[in-house]
């Protein structure tokens, strides 16, 4: 990759740089979406997709995260800064009332690759987005930490196990009613 597309990145990317950085990432998956394409049909999963992002996207803008890329029926995002990934999740959480969303979060450091964030980090936010349940926002002890000041409350799962690495705490966040 040239140096204008590197520079043009890191400012859509500005606590992410070629040499790493600190970011937040959150990851999405709709549940059921490939049940509802391979017995609904392509339409239904296409207007699943647009109920998906007006619930979705609003919260990220308000945010001012970075949808990184689409994952067929999700999403890799990134944030500066952990308290506000889970705050956008939970307001995406709200909003998609029709849509079982599932989501993962975690922060640490990250990488530039061709417009992608990558790194071992990102793939700890995958793996917690794979453990959630529709309606479900999962996240790292990093994201508990980081999320003074919000609605919320936290139940302790699990711990992750990624190869010969400590294990990660994962809690599941819930919004406190107001």
């Amino acid at each position: 990759m040239h140096d204008a597309a590197i520079e043009w990145l890191a400012g859509l990317f500005p606590v992410v740089s070629r040499s790493g950085g600190r970011v937040a990432v959150m990851f999405t998956d709709i549940e059921g979406f490939t049940s509802c394409a391979a017995t609904r049909g392509d339409r239904a999963a296409l207007a699943l997709l647009r109920r998906h992002d007006r619930a979705v996207l609003p919260a990220l803008r308000a945010a001012r995260a970075r949808l990184v890329k689409r994952l067929g029926d999700g999403l890799l995002i990134a944030f500066a800064e952990p308290a506000d990934a889970l705050a956008a999740a939970l307001a995406m959480q709200r909003a998609a009332a029709h849509v079982r969303l599932r989501i993962g979060i975690h922060s640490g450091a990250a990488r530039l690759r061709a417009g992608d964030v990558v790194g071992h980090d990102v793939n700890v936010a995958s793996r917690i987005a794979d453990r959630a349940a529709g309606g479900e926002i999962l996240v790292s002890d990093r994201i508990r930490a980081a999320a003074h000041g919000l609605a919320v409350r936290f139940r302790q799962l699990r711990p992750l196990v990624l190869g010969a690495r400590a294990p990660i705490p994962v809690f599941r966040a819930k919004e406190i009613a107001r």
